[in-house]
């Protein structure tokens, strides 16, 4: 059975660089977060509330598109006391910078991460967009149709559709101490431990204060919020390996089961068990139809 009726992912072995998911009359909200993937989503229906440290926040309805970059702050959150219905693509952003290269005459892109924000999210109100990128979406998750026929159906769709009419604008920040940041940035990534304010500023022989302002710039968020986010990220990668939800949440540092239980749902909106059995739930159902194909 699906862990959760009102979502569902797809995501499949063979290829490693996409993922979605879509959500049918959630209510659900969630934390300010960023992923190290290239995110493109769409409102099916209701409304939705788009805030970002980059961006105004504005309400997003039905047929809307919401493109997040790599490493961008933003929450997209449903009206007080009402549902919405939503999907949402995560793209590897190397993969996507790549393909995005392969475009005769296109002018190079750097879709990938280096730790620190570089493309503004933007919102796209345009039917053609928005029914293209559902088709795409409905492709992936078709039992029917194979890996090959997904795969190419994503690259034509990302290069002809997609891509094509995205605008894509370079952020202006600040070169304030974006050294020191990337230091702390790569101490922290290092660590396998939480790490404070006091000795983040010890190592980086900077203020405190200094450090909250040098994360908000870049990351649009606090050096704590950021560090539970990476967590939560790197979780996602080992849940999907199939590790004990237990040895996650302590090979990352959280302080206990229920800690690393309630962090995840804040960031991603759904339960560690519920995010892993949807992966054994896919995969489970591609084993079957690889079996029946083969019989």
């Amino acid at each position: 059975m699906n862990p959760d009726p009102t979502v569902e992912f797809w995501r499949h072995p063979d290829l490693p660089f996409v993922e979605s998911r879509r959500a049918s009359q959630s209510r659900v909200c969630y934390k300010s977060h960023s992923h190290p993937t290239f995110s493109i989503g769409a409102v099916d229906q209701g409304l939705s509330q788009f805030s970002s440290y980059f961006a105004e926040n504005c309400l997003i309805k039905a047929g809307t598109v919401v493109v997040i970059p790599a490493e961008v702050e933003h929450s997209c959150n449903p009206m007080p006391d009402f549902a919405w219905s939503y999907q949402m693509m995560h793209l590897d952003a190397d993969w996507l910078s790549e393909l995005f290269y392969e475009f005769v005459d296109a002018p190079f892109v750097d879709l990938g991460t280096k730790n620190v924000t570089k493309i503004s999210p933007f919102i796209l109100e345009n039917r053609v967009i928005y029914q293209a990128f559902c088709k795409l979406n409905d492709c992936l998750f078709d039992q029917q149709l194979n890996i090959y026929e997904k795969e190419q159906h994503l690259i034509e769709v990302l290069t002809e559709i997609l891509l094509p009419n995205f605008d894509f604008k370079t952020l202006q920040l600040t070169n304030y101490f974006q050294k020191e940041f990337l230091n702390l940035v790569e101490y922290i990534q290092q660590s396998e431990h939480f790490l404070s304010l006091d000795q983040l500023a010890d190592f980086s022989k900077i203020s405190r204060y200094a450090i909250i302002r040098l994360f908000k710039n870049h990351q649009g968020m606090t050096p704590h919020a950021y560090q539970l986010n990476l967590k939560v990220n790197r979780a996602r990668e080992l849940l999907k390996k199939g590790q004990n939800i237990v040895d996650v949440a302590q090979a990352l540092d959280f302080v206990d089961q229920s800690h690393f239980h309630r962090t995840f749902k804040q960031f991603t909106g759904i339960t560690p068990k519920q995010y892993q059995e949807s992966s054994r739930h896919r995969l489970m159902k591609l084993k079957i139809s690889r079996n029946f194909i083969q019989s």
